[in-house]
């Protein structure tokens, strides 16, 4: 029985050297009826992983073991291309959840996004497999944080696809974001996985997994132990503002859309609006605007010294906006609040629409008028210039993004680079992605450490501080009006380290990746018999 064994163990080493990887023979025997169940289990995973109103933070630790063991399991090429196809469907099914199906430009960016989170499984496939060490688990999280870092910078569509975002319920491990940004999440998350695949692959034996485990284990530890410290020794300052952020009641929405039906065709279109009778239009768009101003008045009455509106709820004319301002600037003055509105600006060039935040001062001055920087690829508006206002106040530095933009790190990180204790985001989303933003806000506030209020209309509002503890949540579909109170803690802004080295992280595992493509290539070269290539031997 010995002998048989060790034969066994010096054929498996013989095919290691081959560059046949240790599971061959277990590729072989069983891999038309593994196949199956591994596939279907990873991609049922996978799908309630995405990051969605319904996903499941669990699923995302899981999915990648099994898809893992299905592509060691099956011919490179058959395997990666189902991997790839169960990735893609993954997207699809969150694409249709979230209404963008039908957006061409979307369904291009998420089919570039499914091939580029195959090739973490591609390397894991090609290059790890090679290697018994349990260093070689350390290819797929690498590679896939490399993915998400290139996807972020070169596709121009915000940090979507990255897998640590699933994670903004597990606060200690959300803490890492302060030192990585998002990407370590997705890295310790991706790692699990990877790590749990090779004990798999060794059929969990203590004696030849052990120190593997001891090591993932000991980091883990680590990460949430740090955390927990984080946590409990960084807790907010108790030196706190109430902000109030408001949204217009729904009877002040539907007699909107009424009056514009009534005054015109297809006034929803800014080019039709601006045309139409400005004598028609104004009383139209009235009721939601009526509706802000004097909830400002309340919710400032009621305490609050700050109050941030929603993104485009409320429509104004041109020749209308100072009449606006100045009223939200009687209030302001009278109620010592700061107002950050936040309105569609209606105006009479090309493309007629600009998406506008102005803060209003408790002096009644405008402080700033800022331009939404990344309009959605459903905004057809022209881009703001990309400089993010901040002012100071007796609450710490005050700043505001609109919306989208809080998905650009790079653009998040103006606010913290000026100090801001507190950012400001009007927003605007609809039924199918109202949590996501919420929930991506969190990490926001946790890599640069000032507070959020997101204040977002057709969506869940939400309050966060540095921590990424929920202060305040509204969700415009369970309420007449929503209405998002907080007690907000903004005084002083918690430096991070993350908000003074900025993606190190990611781009260490950029470096990684292309040792990872060396080490590919090496062993390409040695398996196809170049002298010398993969081998030390003299």
């Amino acid at each position: 029985m010995l002998g048989t064994r060790e034969r066994r163990r010096e054929g498996e080493g013989k095919g290691e050297a081959r560059g046949r990887g240790p599971e061959r023979g277990e590729r072989t025997a069983r891999a038309r009826p593994a196949g199956r169940w591994l596939w279907g289990a990873g991609t049922v995973l996978l799908v309630l992983a995405v990051h969605g109103n319904w996903h499941l933070a669990s699923a995302a630790w899981l999915f990648p073991v099994f898809l893992l063991r299905y592509s060691r399991l099956r011919p490179a090429r058959r395997g990666l291309l189902r991997v790839g196809c169960a990735l893609g469907l993954a997207q699809l099914v969150w694409l249709t959840s979230t209404g963008m199906v039908f957006v061409p430009s979307v369904l291009a960016v998420f089919a570039v996004l499914a091939v580029v989170q195959t090739l973490p499984f591609a390397a894991d496939r090609l290059v790890a497999a090679r290697s018994g060490s349990v260093w070689s688990t350390l290819v797929y999280p690498v590679v896939l944080v490399c993915g998400e870092y290139l996807f972020t910078q070169l596709a121009d569509f915000g940090d979507y696809g990255v897998l640590g975002f699933t994670q903004h319920g597990f606060l200690p491990l959300v803490q890492l974001a302060s030192v990585t940004g998002v990407y370590g999440v997705s890295f310790v998350v991706a790692w699990t996985a990877s790590v749990a695949h090779w004990a798999w692959g060794r059929g969990f034996r203590w004696r030849e997994i052990r120190r593997g485990a001891l090591v993932w284990a000991g980091v883990l530890a680590l990460v949430l132990g740090a955390g927990g410290v984080r946590l409990v020794c960084c807790a907010p300052t108790t030196d706190t503002v109430r902000v109030a952020g408001i949204s217009a009641g729904r009877a002040a929405e539907r007699a909107t859309e009424r009056a514009l039906r009534t005054a015109g065709q297809e006034l929803w279109r800014p080019r039709n609006l601006v045309r139409a009778d400005p004598r028609r239009v104004r009383p139209a768009l009235a009721p939601v605007a009526d509706d802000l101003v004097a909830a400002t008045d309340r919710e400032a009455r009621a305490g609050a010294r700050i109050v941030v509106w929603p993104e485009t709820q409320a429509g104004v004319l041109a020749d209308g906006q100072q009449r606006l301002l100045g009223r939200v600037s009687e209030i302001a003055r009278k109620r010592q609040v700061y107002v950050n509105t936040a309105f569609a600006l209606y105006t009479p060039r090309p493309p007629y629409v600009r998406n506008v935040a102005a803060l209003v001062t408790p002096e009644g001055k405008v402080a700033w008028t800022y331009d939404k920087t990344h309009p959605t690829p459903m905004e057809p508006m022209t881009p703001g210039k990309g400089a993010v206002p901040v002012t100071g106040s007796p609450y710490g530095r005050l700043a505001t993004v609109i919306c989208y933009d809080a998905d650009f790190p790079g653009l998040m990180r103006q606010a913290a680079d000026r100090d801001t204790a507190l950012i400001m985001v009007p927003a605007n989303d609809w039924a199918g992605f109202e949590s996501l933003h919420a929930q991506r806000a969190v990490f926001r506030s946790v890599e640069y450490g000032y507070a959020m209020v997101r204040q977002s209309v057709h969506g869940v509002a939400t309050a966060v501080d540095h921590q990424g503890r929920i202060r305040g949540m509204a969700d415009y579909f369970t309420a007449d009006r929503q209405t998002l109170v907080s007690e907000m803690p903004v005084r002083p802004r918690t430096d991070t380290l993350y908000s003074r080295t900025g993606d190190l992280f990611a781009l260490l595992c950029a470096g990684g990746t292309l040792l990872v493509v060396a080490l590919g290539v090496r062993g390409r070269r040695a398996r196809a018999g170049v002298p010398g290539a993969g081998d030390d031997r003299p």
